[in-house]
């Protein structure tokens, strides 16, 4: 089977068609797979920043509760030993 100059380049353009067709196909295909990936990595970083936020939240109650544990024993050191010398009196 032989094919004219004619047949062959219509041929050649119709193989070049499809070529381009499936490289913009997969180019969109692409795209919306990127555009998935960067939703999904917005969401992760959102739950990361909001987790941080609560840790924060927490490190300083945190903080605080061992500012009241040290004013607590500081009050009861002082108190100790006047209540003991009241004792022994």
């Amino acid at each position: 089977m032989t094919f004219d100059a004619g047949t062959l380049v219509t041929l050649g353009l119709a193989g070049v068609a499809v070529i381009v067709w499936l490289v913009r196909l997969e180019g969109r295909v692409n795209n919306k797979a990127s555009s998935e990936i960067v939703s999904a990595l917005t969401a992760v970083v959102t739950a990361l920043q909001a987790k941080e936020a609560g840790h924060d939240q927490t490190r300083d109650e945190v903080i605080r509760l061992q500012e009241q544990i040290k004013h607590l024993t500081n009050l009861i050191e002082r108190l100790l030993p006047a209540s003991r010398r009241k004792v022994s009196e």
